[in-house]
């Protein structure tokens, strides 16, 4: 209180206005986001982050992280996987009994990878056109190197058939590097006719790796 004969030079409520002033600045922080310029908002039970972050540390996760899908470009991953299909098939050709790659595709390693995972489904049918009891070879071809055959009776006249996987793992290849994976067939005893039943086919599922 002033002395008497004294006037208050702030005003007789100073001490009010000052009080009012206090309980607004109160509310105003409770209600203010001290990190809203950083992109963080607080909420119930966590913390939001919103816009481009930097973290040039270290960062650990000891919960499940939950992104959104293509959120994360193959480049950024240290083991990036890319897949590619392919499939090919012929038939009518006469069948000699010297192992013969009939069909074959071609898959292109993508930029930036250098390992691939072949896996090869060789198939083939064949008509024995002969007057004795034969055998179907089959095998599947890549780059070059036979998967290994397997074979199945075909009783003079009739026909026979039956498929031959192939899974290998290449190494040292370069990105617009081109893989060829085929189907290899022949007889056991003695050449086979052409026909239309003699049929080959391949089938490829290839996972390059960085």
């Amino acid at each position: 209180m002033p002395q008497p004969g004294f006037l208050n030079p702030k005003g007789e409520d100073f001490i009010v206005r000052e009080i009012a002033d206090l309980k607004r600045s109160i509310r105003e922080l409770a209600a203010a986001n001290p990190f809203g310029m950083s992109g963080l908002r607080l909420k119930d039970g966590g913390v939001v982050v919103e816009g481009y972050q930097t973290v040039n540390g270290p960062a650990t996760f000891t919960g499940s992280l939950d992104l959104p899908a293509g959120s994360v470009s193959n480049d950024a991953l240290a083991n990036p996987v890319s897949i590619d299909t392919a499939s090919n098939g012929v038939d009518g050709e006469a069948i000699t009994t010297t192992a013969t790659v009939r069909a074959t595709v071609t898959l292109t390693v993508p930029s930036g990878m250098s390992q691939a995972i072949v896996l090869a489904t060789a198939t083939g049918m064949g008509e024995n056109s002969t007057t004795a009891s034969d055998y179907l070879y089959v095998s599947a071809v890549v780059e070059g190197v036979n998967g290994g055959e397997l074979y199945t009776a075909a009783p003079a006249g009739l026909g026979a058939s039956l498929a031959a996987p192939f899974n290998t793992t290449l190494t040292g290849l370069t990105g617009g590097q081109e893989l060829t994976v085929g189907v290899a067939t022949r007889a056991g005893s003695a050449a086979w006719a052409a026909s239309t039943a003699n049929q080959a086919g391949i089938s490829a599922t290839v996972m390059y790796l960085r």
